[in-house]
């Protein structure tokens, strides 16, 4: 029975190894898979592929990836994050991870001094934290320090909203990188400060819309300070600091302006390049307003391109070479112009001026080509002989003597390094002053009377 029992097990075991090798195996011979399976893939290795095929099962969701805290979710759904470049245990990039982490309109809170490069490319709201009054020491701002030859901030296009509030922003190497540069998007700058010491412009904006708030831009550069391409600029309660040229502005379509803000050149004893430059399209050119605005120690404190519009109130232009250069559509009235050669020039286009004072030129005070459309009404020049010259209607000369006080000092604005958050640039001394009336001409003094005549005596007959 035994002997039976083995003989059955056996026939059986013959038979499954002779149906292991029948017409269901893959291969003819088993030297056929061992080959098959040992030859190398040639076409892959001369043109492996460039991504690797999604698998939704290849990581889990909480799995730590390189640049990321453990535990963070792929979908964006945090309001509020906490960046703190002082803890090592964040990485590298603490802004940027936090920023992956970020929902929609979230607020990203920032500590200690940051280096890296941040990217954003949807809508946030970047707020520095300072040191508390409790802590030893004083602390550091919160500060975003890019590597060498890299952006500060970068924002991508089509970023419907964009805050950096209270930040420090600073790059001593920047090359050919700007600080700030942003496309088609809507980017404040708040209470934020911007360090750039480069090769091309500190904040570039192409298109859409740049706020400024309270903010200070020093840039040492031979380009423009701030660049606006095609965009729209509101600038209110700031100050930039420039040496070849402070703003240099394309208007898009829309209304841009500049409100109790000043424009400083860094060496007002070599003025090189213009202030606020202005520039207009072919087509959608739009207009740009300054209000109580100082521009000051500038080859021409304000030029205005072809085709550009502006309107300039109650503001002042001092320490430059050419006060203000038109070839568009210039409004200029109850203003300011302290030029060390040219008060206004005008070559082309349309000029109106009304209500100014202008001083301190050499060679002519209002200066028009041929050709130019002007409206002048009630100027006021200073001048010291105003007999040795004839002036044009809506031009009137007074001696520089009679100059108010408030256009005449401008100790307060000696140094451009100050915030200037209360600082007014004309508006105040404008109302003090009044507004410049019709007063008669000067004539030039009378001359001196003659000597007294000598009477003779009889005994000189």
């Amino acid at each position: 029975m035994n002997r039976l029992t083995r003989f059955l097990v056996m026939s059986g075991a013959a038979m499954s190894l002779l149906g292991a090798v029948g017409p269901a195996q893959a291969f003819p011979d088993q030297a056929a898979g061992i080959d098959a399976q040992l030859r190398p893939n040639f076409g892959g290795l001369i043109a492996p592929p460039l991504r690797p095929r999604w698998r939704p099962d290849r990581r889990r969701h909480d799995q730590y990836r390189p640049g990321r805290r453990p535990g963070w979710p792929r979908e964006r759904t945090a309001m509020s994050w906490t960046a703190d470049c002082t803890d090592a245990r964040d990485g590298d990039t603490p802004i940027n991870d936090g920023l992956q982490n970020l929902a929609d309109y979230g607020t990203l809170y920032v500590r200690g001094v940051c280096h890296e490069s941040v990217w954003i490319d949807h809508p946030v709201t970047i707020v520095g934290q300072g040191a508390s009054i409790f802590d030893e020491g004083s602390g550091k701002p919160a500060t975003i320090t890019p590597p060498d030859g890299e952006t500060c901030i970068r924002v991508n296009s089509n970023v419907e909203q964009v805050e950096i509030r209270d930040m420090v922003l600073s790059t001593e190497h920047g090359g050919r990188a700007s600080c700030v540069e942003t496309w088609d998007s809507k980017v404040a700058l708040v209470r934020t400060v911007v360090r750039y010491w480069g090769d091309t412009t500190a904040v570039l904006v192409t298109g859409g819309k740049l706020i400024l708030s309270e903010s200070f831009i020093d840039a040492r550069t031979l380009d423009a300070a701030v660049v606006v391409d095609g965009g729209l600029i509101d600038m209110s309660r700031s100050r930039i600091l420039g040496e070849e040229a402070g703003l240099d502005l394309t208007p898009g379509v829309g209304d841009s302006r500049i409100v109790q803000s000043g424009v400083f050149g860094r060496d007002a004893g070599l003025p090189a390049g213009n202030g606020i430059m202005v520039h207009g399209q072919r087509s959608g050119s739009g207009a740009l307003k300054i209000d109580n605005t100082m521009v000051c120690g500038w080859r021409n404190g304000l030029h205005l391109d072809r085709a550009s519009i502006v309107t300039a109130i109650h503001s002042r232009f001092c320490r430059n070479t050419v006060g203000v250069v038109s070839d568009g559509d210039l409004t200029l009235t109850e203003s300011v112009i302290g030029a060390r050669e040219v008060g206004i020039y005008a070559a082309t286009g349309r000029a109106a001026l009304r209500y100014n004072r202008i001083y301190g030129w050499s060679d002519r005070a209002i200066w028009m080509e041929p050709g130019v459309e002007v409206v002048r009404e009630f100027n006021y020049v200073y001048y010291d002989q105003c007999w040795t010259r004839n002036w044009s209607p809506g031009e009137f000369c007074q001696r520089t003597s009679q100059l108010p006080q408030a256009a005449r000092d401008d100790s307060v604005y000696s140094s451009p390094y100050r915030d200037w958050w209360e600082a007014d640039a004309y508006e105040r001394g404008y109302q003090r002053d009044g507004a410049p009336t019709f007063q008669a001409p000067i004539g030039p003094p009378p001359p001196p009377a003659p000597p007294p005549r000598r009477r003779w005596g009889k005994r000189n007959r």
